[in-house]
């Protein structure tokens, strides 16, 4: 078994972005420098890495204060279930200790993984968004 390593400050290139983002078929993976900006524009990343290799990663938007938004747990699909999405998620959680609100949006085959973690579906409310699958770059 392969050693994992967590850390916050490995340095992501578009490339590995790209590799890892249409390896799970996310469409994020299809505007690699858009992606990297937007890691780079995050207030915390997590990544799990294998031999220098980038194999997961959790990124957090964040006031610092009140509000944490986790917009994206990845991990690649030779990877999957082996606990390096929890792990990624519990680190980056512990950073935000004690913020009033954590917030996240799970597609439906994911909101159990979410719930083991302490998320419960938020009352009366409903996610929304503008989402542009085939955007330009």
């Amino acid at each position: 078994m392969s050693v994992i390593f967590y850390r916050e400050d490995f340095p992501l290139t578009a490339d590995t972005l790209q590799e890892l983002y249409l390896a799970n078929d996310w469409s994020a993976g299809q505007k690699p420098d858009r992606l990297l900006e937007a890691m780079r524009n995050s207030h915390c990343v997590i990544s799990a890495t294998v031999g220098g290799r980038l194999i997961g990663l959790v990124n957090a938007l964040s006031d610092g204060s009140l509000v944490v938004y986790y917009p994206h747990l990845i991990v690649h699909p030779d990877y999957q279930g082996q606990g390096i999405g929890q792990a990624l998620m519990t680190r980056i959680m512990a950073r935000y200790e004690g913020l009033h609100q954590h917030v996240l949006v799970a597609e439906n085959p994911a909101a159990g993984f979410y719930r083991k973690l302490g998320f419960t579906p938020a009352d009366g409310t409903q996610a929304m968004w503008i989402y542009d699958r085939a955007g330009g770059t």
